[in-house]
């Protein structure tokens, strides 16, 4: 018989508290964060526009 006190963990809950941050360290990571996601949203070829393409082309051969 299982016990029904027992609760079930958070699936959402981080196993692993996130790390303290200096505000210093922080402003350094959000200005790495930004960048790389500009960085990555103007990559050539990357885009979601080159994968809708190739999905669109392979769409009409399911009828």
């Amino acid at each position: 018989m299982k016990n029904p006190l027992r609760t079930q963990l958070d699936l959402f809950a981080p196993a692993i508290p996130p790390a303290k941050m200096s505000s210093e360290e922080r402003v350094k990571a959000v200005m790495l964060l930004q960048s790389l996601l500009v960085e990555a949203a103007s990559a050539p070829g990357t885009g979601l526009s080159g994968r809708s393409r190739k999905e669109a082309g392979d769409e009409q051969d399911h009828r």
